[in-house]
């Protein structure tokens, strides 16, 4: 269902921010995609820039909560036998 204030044109622009938002925050855009988004979209759209901003306060402070705790060496093990294990070949 549209917001009452996006058009239907804008639904398809507003899919693209976010997809696009997710993949920075992910690490999967380009630095030329990233440094456009940063620097030229999120002057213009308060919604993502809201958004980018959340969430890269969210992800800082995990970071800093959780960051610094390593799993035991069993449990790494542990995990990339079961991946091998589970792993077709």
């Amino acid at each position: 269902m549209n917001q009452p204030d996006q058009s239907p044109s804008e639904q398809p622009k507003k899919k693209n921010c976010i997809e696009m938002l997710q993949n920075i925050l992910d690490g999967d855009a380009s630095a030329e995609e990233k440094r456009d988004f940063v620097e030229k979209h999120l002057d213009v759209c308060m919604p993502c820039y809201k958004k980018y901003h959340l969430e890269m306060s969210i992800r800082e402070l995990l970071k800093s909560k959780c960051g610094n705790h390593k799993a035991p060496v069993e449990i790494i093990e542990n995990i990339k036998n079961l991946i091998n294990t589970n792993t077709p070949r």
